[in-house]
Formats: C-alpha cells, structure tokens, sequence
C-alpha cells in the first residue's frame, strides 16, 4: 500500500517490480457476472498500471480508517472451478487464478492460470501456464487449441491434501502433480494485471498496440467438497 493512493488498495508486488500495475478496488465490476480492469494509468509511484485483484483470504488489516476483519473463505479436498474469459494476452497482460496457503507459507503457492507467458510452440492467447511451488516441481505450459481471449473456458483444480493436485481445461485433465503436494487449507485469488519489462524474455510485453483497457471477466467461481 502507498500513501496518498485511494484507500484501500494494494500491490502484487514492490514497485519498479515484475508487476506494472497497482490495484484498486473501483477496477472490479460486478454486473451480470464479475469484471476485473487493467487499465493505463496510477498514482503509485512506480507503477504505471492500475490493476485488480479480489482475494477470499482471512484478514485482520489496517487500511487507514479503522481495522477491518474479513472471515474469508478457504478450501481444502476440494475443487475449485472458474469460468472466465480472459483478455488478449499478446502485449503484457497477466491475468492469473491462484491459490495462497493459509498457513502463509508461499513456498506452497498453487498457480491454476498466469497468461501472457512467452513459449516456442503456442500463441500467448492460447497458452496456459500452471505450478506448483514446491520442491521438485515445475512451471508447465499447456497449449489449449483455442483462443483463450475469444470465450469462457472453465478453469479447475482438485486439490487432495498430500496426495495430488490436478489441473482441468473445459473439463480435460491437462496436468496432475503429486510430488510435494502440501496439506492445509487454501484461499483463492483472482487477479488481472500488466507485466514490466523486466519481465521480457518470459512474458509478452506492453506495446503502442496494447488497449487502453483490458478486462478479465468471470462468469463463476465455484468449489465443491471432494
């Protein structure tokens, strides 16, 4: 959080980082489903960028007017289910659908999508990027055969504590971890951002053909006990 920005608000990550934009809750839009805006433009210093993110974690924080407490939502032996549409992910866009550990331990981070990585055999808009943080485990890159910024697709993930995380496509299982798989109870996260460019090399950067706006909308998130 930043002084002098409105309040509350926050950033994925520290300024002149990976990540271009800083969030604000006026960039999320519920209307007939939930919209998430990346658009040009912040006072953050070090960030030109504004940016969404929603998040069911458990707080107890300060934003400046009083201490707010939210009960949150978190998950175990689950599958959580997310029905979106993403934006172009050809000039830096980073949208993402994610899972934090309630225990805080972010070696334990579970990516079900990041968009915009760059691979020497998909279109960005069709690539599908997901891991697991935890020793002896990589960063997979999944080609989906479709334009990901042209429909809604379903997004899932099981999670079996200890046991095996699975990643769905539209219902497909298109990858499964089982080494490392952690035990405890997750939050979810729901974030469209811009990369920097000190992400070039991995992630497709912002250009003059980039939109002005860029929106990352979702149809549904839904969890069911396994």
């Amino acid at each position: 959080m930043q002084p002098g920005v409105a309040v509350p608000s926050s950033a994925i990550g520290g300024k002149n980082g990976r990540n271009a934009a800083y969030n604000l809750p006026s960039a999320i839009g519920v209307d007939d489903g939930l919209t998430l805006r990346a658009y040009r433009g912040t006072k953050a210093a070090g960030y030109s960028w504004t940016g969404s993110v929603i998040c069911s974690r458990p707080t107890s924080n300060n934003f400046g007017s009083g201490t707010v407490h939210t009960a949150g939502f978190t998950f175990k032996d689950a599958r959580v289910e997310v029905r979106a549409k993403m934006p172009d992910l050809t000039g830096g866009q980073w949208p993402s659908i994610w899972f934090l550990p309630a225990w805080d331990d972010d070696g334990a981070e579970i990516d079900l999508f990041e968009g915009g990585f760059l691979s020497k055999t998909a279109n960005p808009n069709q690539l599908m990027a997901v891991k697991l943080f935890s020793s002896g485990n990589q960063q997979q890159f999944l080609d989906c055969r479709t334009d990901l910024s042209a429909d809604y697709h379903t997004y899932s993930m099981e999670y079996r504590q200890g046991s095996s995380i699975k990643i769905f496509f539209d219902g497909s299982n298109v990858y499964t971890y089982t080494r490392g798989v952690p035990v405890g109870p997750y939050f979810i996260i729901l974030k469209n951002g811009i990369a920097s460019v000190h992400t070039a090399g991995w992630h497709t950067q912002v250009s003059d053909s980039t939109p002005a706006i860029n929106l990352m909308q979702v149809s549904y998130v839904r969890v069911l006990a396994l």
